[in-house]
C-alpha cells in the first residue's frame, strides 16, 4: 500500500542493525564489569591479597548481573525516535501529507492474537494510529487500514513473554470482524519511549484511550 515508489523505512536491514546494537549494549553491560572484576581480582591475588582478589571477582559478577538487569529494562527502542521521524517523512512524500500531526500514536503493528515475530522484531510494521469518533485508522510503512467502531469487538492487554526474564512487552490486542462476519485480530504497541517501563505506561494509556473510543466514541484531545 504505497502511493509512490518511495522505499520502505522499516526494512530488514534496519531491524538487523537495531538488534545488533541492542545485543552489543547488553553484552557490554554484563561482560564489561565481569572482565574488570576478574582482572582486578587476579591482580590482587598476584599481589598476595587473596581475600581482596576473591571479593573483587565476586563484586564484578554482582555488578555484571545488576547492569544486565538494568540494560534489559532500559535498553529498548534505541532507534524509535529516528524511525518515527524518517517514517513520517517517507509517508508525507508518498501521500502528500504528514501523518504525524500531533494527534497520532506511533505504534508497531502485528497480525494475529499472539506474539508473531518477523525478522527479529515483534512488529511486522510500524506506523501512525489515529482515532475519529467512529473510525480507527492505521497508516504504516507497508500496511494501512481503517476500521469502524462497530467492527471492533474487544480491546485489551496482551502480555507477551515473562516479565523481566523473556519480556516482549505489554501489547494491545484488538479483535474485529470483517464485512463477511469473520473474526480477526491484531496487536499493537506504542513505540514512544526508550525504557520498558515507559513503553508499558504508554501502552496502558493507549489501551484506555482505545476502550473509551470503542465504548463511547470519544477521542482524546
Amino acid at each position: 500500500m504505497t502511493g509512490t515508489h518511495e522505499p520502505e523505512v522499516f526494512t530488514k536491514a534496519f531491524k538487523v542493525k537495531g538488534n545488533i546494537v541492542v545485543a552489543i549494549l547488553h553484552l557490554g553491560a554484563f561482560f564489561g564489569p565481569l572482565a574488570l572484576g576478574g582482572l582486578a581480582g587476579w591482580a590482587a591475588e598476584r599481589a598476595g591479597a587473596k581475600g581482596l582478589g576473591v571479593g573483587l571477582m565476586v563484586g564484578g559478577l554482582g555488578l555484571a548481573i545488576v547492569l544486565s538487569i538494568v540494560a534489559t529494562l532500559t535498553v529498548f527502542g534505541v532507534f524509535n525516535s529516528a524511525l518515527r521521524r524518517d517514517l513520517a517523512a517517507a509517508l508525507a512524500r508518498r501521500f502528500g501529507r504528514n501523518p504525524d500531526d500531533g494527534s497520532a500514536y506511533f505504534v508497531g503493528w502485528s497480525p494475529g492474537r499472539g506474539l508473531n515475530p518477523k525478522e527479529g522484531e515483534t512488529d511486522h510494521d510500524v506506523g501512525f494510529l489515529t482515532l475519529a469518533p467512529e473510525t480507527l485508522n492505521y497508516l504504516g510503512d507497508s500496511v494501512g487500514f481503517g476500521l469502524s467502531r462497530q467492527q471492533v469487538r474487544w480491546i485489551g492487554p496482551a502480555q507477551q513473554g515473562v516479565p523481566l526474564l523473556f519480556d516482549f512487552g505489554l501489547r494491545i490486542l484488538v479483535y474485529w470482524v470483517d464485512p463477511y462476519g469473520q473474526e480477526n485480530a491484531f496487536t499493537l504497541e506504542r513505540r514512544e519511549g526508550r525504557t520498558r517501563f515507559r513503553l508499558r505506561s504508554k501502552n496502558r494509556e493507549l489501551i484506555e484511550a482505545l476502550r473509551q473510543w470503542h465504548q463511547y466514541g470519544t477521542v482524546p484531545q
